[in-house]
């Protein structure tokens, strides 16, 4: 008996943690729908501002403090004033840049030359279904090994436009050196970031693919 009331114990404990995780993942993504929002105020309304500028203008005005929100604020700050150069490149002169810790290290068949891996679309990750999703869309990818890696990408392949996948320092050194070429880019973060077995939530990344483009 005294097992059991433990084991309801433990049992009470671990749903109560899990409700709270999920009421905090809910928080973020509201707060995320806000930032874009004013994001998107912010640039349509006030005269030109640079990416830190704008993520300043938000990051003051919701109040945010937490590290992982004031990246996403960054990198969307990007996404937004670049988005209309963006678009109006067409689909297929774009680029992914998907990064290669987003394999599962243990089962990856992809072999690997100077170009980075090559996703055989073995189905053990959710690269599978990111490659397949941008060829069904014209776009090619590149798997990369970080943002020094996807600027040689950049270099060699000569897009008009890029899309990327990355922790946030890449995505930020990637976007930063691109941008020089005059190159618009948009950009999703990792939700789970790391050296091997990252994740991204594919849904941010099929928008970002279904971006139509208004060149016509």
């Amino acid at each position: 008996m005294e097992n059991y009331n433990f084991e309801v114990r433990m049992n009470t404990l671990l749903d109560g943690h899990k409700t709270a995780e999920k009421t905090e993942d809910l928080h973020k993504i509201d707060i995320r729908c806000k930032i874009r929002e004013l994001l998107e105020t912010y640039a349509a309304t006030e005269t030109v501002l640079t990416i830190e500028e704008l993520t300043e203008k938000v990051r003051l005005e919701l109040e945010i403090e937490d590290e992982d929100l004031f990246h996403f604020a960054f990198i969307e700050a990007g996404n937004v004033l670049n988005q209309n150069a963006y678009e109006y490149v067409k689909q297929e002169d774009r680029i992914v840049l998907i990064p290669h810790c987003l394999r599962d290290a243990e089962r990856c068949i992809a072999p690997i030359d100077e170009d980075g891996y090559h996703c055989q679309k073995c189905g053990a990750c959710i690269i599978s279904e990111i490659t397949q999703a941008a060829e069904d869309r014209g776009i090619k990818w590149y798997m990369v090994g970080g943002g020094s890696h996807a600027i040689k990408v950049v270099k060699n392949a000569r897009p008009r436009a890029v899309f990327g996948i990355a922790c946030f320092d890449d995505a930020k050194l990637a976007v930063d050196k691109i941008g020089e070429y005059g190159i618009p880019t948009q950009a999703v973060l990792l939700s789970k970031a790391g050296c091997i077995n990252t994740e991204v939530e594919i849904d941010r990344v099929l928008v970002k693919l279904d971006i139509c483009d208004t060149s016509e």
